[in-house]
């Protein structure tokens, strides 16, 4: 059997946080791993930002309850699952992401935890600096073949270990520091080179 492991934000979804900056007119706050490629550096700043406005967990849960699915993404993922188990690596939390799982028919989701102080967010707790790598190694390791697909920085990681890596949605910016890594603007196009990488489906 093989897993589709898959970047959230950006690759299947709008960006939570830009959805935050657009919200509460603060603009750092919609500056992602496209950006700040550190996401220990991202996290530490925006903390640092939330603080100083005075925004807190419930702020950020609200922005992503509006945050969209972007166009076809439910069918790419839903047409994944009748051939690969999928799962969804992502640097989000679980504390926001429910309502886009919700969306995606709730796949699979690991990601990191936030620490909160009446809704103050004071800290966080990742799973692993690399979690993305570190869960696809775990996964080869008892014997899953790994295909995977993002769109950033933080998703490099996950294609040095996986079986076969694509972006999906990067902007050019990012992309063309690695061409040999294939880049998909359309998930059926993507969907097609996944299905043409496994090795199961075309036995």
């Amino acid at each position: 059997m093989e897993i589709v492991c898959l970047d959230m934000e950006g690759t299947l979804t709008e960006e939570i946080w830009e959805k935050v900056a657009q919200l509460t007119g603060v603009e750092d706050l919609g500056k992602t791993t496209r950006d700040i490629p550190s996401y220990e550096d991202l996290l530490d700043m925006r903390i640092k930002v939330m603080s100083k406005e005075g925004i807190g967990l419930s702020d950020i849960q609200k922005a992503a309850s509006s945050v969209d699915l972007l166009p076809g993404a439910f069918e790419f993922v839903s047409n994944l699952k009748k051939n690969f188990q999928v799962v969804i690596l992502s640097d989000t939390f679980h504390d926001i992401a429910k309502p886009l799982m919700e969306k995606l028919g709730f796949p699979f989701l690991l990601c990191h935890n936030l620490e909160i102080n009446n809704d103050e967010i004071v800290s966080y707790k990742l799973r692993d600096p690399q979690a993305k790598k570190q869960a696809i190694t775990a996964f080869k390791d008892i014997g899953y073949r790994c295909i995977a697909a993002g769109d950033s920085h933080n998703d490099i990681q996950m294609f040095e270990v996986a079986d076969k890596g694509f972006f999906i949605n990067a902007p050019d910016k990012i992309s063309s520091q690695f061409p040999e890594i294939a880049s998909f603007h359309n998930y059926n196009d993507l969907e097609k080179a996944i299905t043409q990488n496994s090795v199961f489906v075309n036995e």
